[in-house]
């Protein structure tokens, strides 16, 4: 699976994450928009203590090697045990994966299938 399928699957199809996977989620996010504050620094420590930031072991192992590991193994993990219910609308043409599961118009080619 390449980055760009887990990524489609993450974005549409986030009600598969488990709860933990769903707390590493929130951690990943929670850390890319505080990349530039301090640890000490009062929006650090508000993102602390609403839980966004976690110390759960079982969580930071599921991203110690990283987001793209944690989107590849996630990913995975759903679509092996709900295949029937992920759509992967790829084009017609090109067979690549189009931005959105409801898309009509291949972002690569411009194929359009309305």
């Amino acid at each position: 699976m390449d980055i760009e399928t887990a990524r489609y699957i993450s974005n549409y199809y986030h009600h598969f994450f488990n709860e933990k996977e769903n707390i590493a989620y929130r951690h990943l996010n929670s850390i890319f928009k505080l990349r530039d504050e301090p640890e000490n620094s009062p929006r650090h420590n508000t993102y602390k203590n609403k839980g966004w930031i976690t110390t759960d072991y079982e969580v930071l192992e599921l991203i110690k090697n990283g987001e793209i590991e944690f989107f590849l193994n996630t990913a995975k993990r759903i679509l092996k045990e709900n295949k029937d219910e992920i759509f992967l609308n790829k084009c017609s043409k090109c067979k690549k994966l189009a931005r959105t599961p409801k898309a009509k118009q291949c972002r690569h080619c411009d194929n359009k299938w309305f």
